[in-house]
């Protein structure tokens, strides 16, 4: 994935001024790959540019305003987003393995959630044949263990402790009252009399 943190201010600037055209009419093949080169008017752009291809060579083949307007990396704040983020396996992300196991069995409950009731309402259905029960029931054994909601726990997300949580907030007492204290809960204010 392509970072601006890896180009430099210049490199950058000169990726943005280059800019691949489609190929003209009547133009030979070399003339038609080239790219044109924008004019930017900033003084000192060739001692920069001199001075950068001493340093390290820039490939200009990954580099286009195509990727760079599909990147976003036109626009400010400069931001990538990782697709290793959206999983939660970001370092120091988790207080505890606990929470985890439970981010990722939230997850497989949220996929397979709806299905799991209705098979248990088939399952517990009077009406309907036996072989059809008999066969919600074993739709229901054969479901992933980690998709039953009774094994999600309700934890601290700062410590991952699962008691004494205070259950709006989704904090622990210890830390609830730390931040009551210091006035960074919303709604919260410490009794005075």
């Amino acid at each position: 994935m392509l970072s601006v943190l890896s180009l430099g201010r210049t490199a950058f600037r000169r990726c943005l001024a280059t800019v691949t055209t489609p190929p003209v009419a009547g133009a030979s093949s070399a003339e038609a790959k080239a790219p044109v080169e924008a004019e930017v008017d900033a003084p000192g752009v060739e001692e920069i540019e001199a001075e950068e291809t001493r340093r390290t060579p820039v490939t200009k083949s990954a580099y286009s305003l195509v990727n760079f307007q599909k990147l976003k990396l036109d626009e400010y704040p400069y931001y990538v987003e990782r697709e290793w983020w959206k999983t939660g396996k970001r370092t120091c992300f988790w207080a505890t393995w606990r929470q985890l196991r439970d981010w990722k069995r939230r997850l497989s409950i949220q996929e397979t959630g709806a299905d799991r009731m209705r098979m248990k309402a088939i399952k517990a259905n009077t009406i309907l044949p036996q072989a059809i029960r008999d066969e919600a029931a074993d739709y229901l054994l054969k479901m992933p263990k980690a998709s039953h909601p009774k094994l999600t726990l309700n934890m601290c997300m700062f410590t991952g402790r699962q008691r004494g949580k205070i259950k709006p907030y989704r904090l622990n007492r210890h830390l609830f009252r730390k931040y009551a204290d210091h006035s960074q809960l919303s709604g919260v204010q410490r009794a005075m009399w």
